[in-house]
C-alpha cells in the first residue's frame, strides 16, 4: 500500500541505480507527475465527497439505511485522502530534500499513519455494511423490522468506528522514534524496524481489502441474483404501477451499491495483490526506482476509489442527481435573494439623485424632490 512512501528515495538518489540515465529519468518523471495527481485527487475527492454528504443529508435521502452508511464512508474517504497522498505531493514538490511529512515530528508520524489506517478500514467496512444490510433484507424479510431499522444504523456505525480505532490505537503510541541526532524515524520502533511494514501492513490489508472483498462479493452476487428474478416477475406484474414504482426505486439503490462496491474492489485489488504476494519478490529482483514507481502507481489507483464516489452516485442513481439539482437550484435562489436584499438595503440608505439640468458651464444641477404633505 502507501507504505513505501516513507522509503521513496529522492530524485537525485534514483540516478545512483545501475539503470541507464534515460530509464532513471523516465521513472523520476512518472513519479513526479503521479505526485501531482495525488494533489488533484485530494482536491477533487474533497469537493466531491462534501457534495455527496450534502446531498445525502437531504430529507428525501437520509431516511434510508443505505444512505447513512454512505455518509459515513464519504467522511472516512475525505480523511484518508489527506494522509499518504498529501505526503506524496509534499515529498516531490515542496520538500527541498525529498523528505516525508511524517518525518517532521512524532506527532505528524503517529497522527497521519493512525488516521489513514483507521479511515481506510472504516470506509471499506461501511461499504461492506451496506452490502450486508441489502443482502439480509432480501434473505430475511423481517430484517428491516427488527435489527435493520434506521435508528439502529448509528449504533452500528459507532461500533465499527470503535473497532477500527481500537485496532489501530497502538500506532498512536508505538509508531516512530527520535534518534539522538533529532531525526524522526517513522513506521518502526527502536527494537522492531518491521513494526509497521511489513507486519502491521499485512494485518491492514486483511482488514481493509481481503475480508471486505469476500463479504462484498458474496452479498453482491446474492443481490444480483435476487434482482434478476424480481425483474422477471415485474413483467408478469406489469399492471401494478405502485409495485413497479417501488421496485424501480429499489433497483436504483441496488445499482448504486453494486457499482460503488465493485469500483472499490477493482481499484483496490491490484494494490492488495501486489503488497501481499509480490512485494517481497520485487524487493529482491527489481531495481529500486522501478519498484517505487510501481508502488506509487498502485497507490494512485487505490486512492482513486476514495475520490470518485460522487461521480459514481451521479451516474448510477437518478434520485441522487435529482436531489443534487434541487440543492443547486435552492442555493442559486438563496444567492439571488441575498443579492436583491443587499441592493434594496443600499437603495434605502443611499437614495438615487437625478441630474437632468445643467448650468451655464454644462455641469449637472441636482434636482431635489419635494415632499408634499
Amino acid at each position: 500500500m502507501a507504505s513505501d512512501f516513507k522509503a521513496l528515495v529522492s530524485i537525485d538518489n534514483i540516478t545512483n541505480d545501475t539503470l541507464s540515465y534515460s530509464e532513471n529519468f523516465r521513472y523520476a518523471f512518472v513519479i513526479h507527475y503521479l505526485s501531482i495527481y495525488a494533489l488533484v485527487l485530494i482536491i477533487v475527492g474533497t469537493v466531491g465527497n462534501l457534495l455527496t454528504i450534502s446531498v445525502l443529508f437531504r430529507r428525501n435521502l437520509r431516511r434510508f439505511v443505505t444512505v447513512r452508511y454512505l455518509i459515513a464512508a464519504s467522511i472516512c474517504d475525505i480523511i484518508s485522502l489527506y494522509g499518504w497522498n498529501l505526503n506524496s505531493f509534499y515529498k516531490f514538490n515542496i520538500s527541498r530534500f525529498n523528505g516525508n511529512i511524517e518525518d517532521l515530528s512524532l506527532i505528524h508520524c503517529r497522527l497521519i499513519s493512525f488516521m489513514t489506517f483507521a479511515a481506510l478500514q472504516l470506509s471499506s467496512w461501511c461499504l461492506t455494511a451496506v452490502s450486508l444490510d441489502r443482502a439480509l433484507s432480501l434473505f430475511w424479510l423481517q430484517w428491516k423490522q427488527t435489527f435493520g431499522r434506521l435508528r439502529y444504523t448509528k449504533y452500528y456505525i459507532i461500533f465499527l468506528t470503535f473497532i477500527c480505532i481500537a485496532l489501530n490505537s497502538h500506532v498512536l503510541f508505538l509508531n516512530g522514534y527520535r534518534k539522538p541526532s533529532g531525526t524522526i524515524v517513522c513506521y518502526s520502533t527502536r527494537s522492531n524496524p518491521s513494526y509497521i511494514y511489513p507486519q502491521w501492513e499485512r494485518v491492514h490489508l486483511v482488514l481493509y481489502n481481503l475480508c471486505p472483498f469476500t463479504i462484498m462479493c458474496i452479498c453482491n452476487t446474492y443481490i444480483i441474483c435476487v434482482t434478476v428474478r424480481s425483474s422477471r416477475s415485474q413483467v408478469v406484474l406489469g399492471p401494478y404501477k405502485n409495485y413497479r414504482k417501488g421496485l424501480e426505486k429499489y433497483r436504483q439503490f441496488t445499482a448504486l451499491l453494486i457499482i460503488v462496491t465493485f469500483a472499490f474492489v477493482i481499484l483496490t485489488l491490484p494494490a492488495c495483490i501486489y503488497f501481499v504476494f509480490f512485494r517481497q519478490v520485487f524487493v529482491s529482483t527489481t531495481q529500486r526506482s522501478y519498484r517505487f514507481m510501481i508502488q506509487i502507481l498502485l497507490n494512485s489507483i487505490q486512492f482513486t476509489s476514495h475520490g470518485i464516489n460522487f461521480f459514481l452516485y451521479c451516474f448510477s442513481a437518478s434520485s441522487f442527481r435529482h436531489e443534487l439539482c434541487e440543492m443547486l437550484q435552492e442555493l442559486l435562489h438563496n444567492c439571488r435573494c441575498i443579492r436583491c436584499w443587499y441592493f434594496k438595503t443600499n437603495r434605502k440608505n443611499y437614495p438615487m439623485r437625478r441630474y437632468d439640468r445643467t448650468d451655464k458651464n454644462g455641469s449637472p444641477l441636482e434636482r431635489q424632490r419635494m415632499n408634499h404633505s
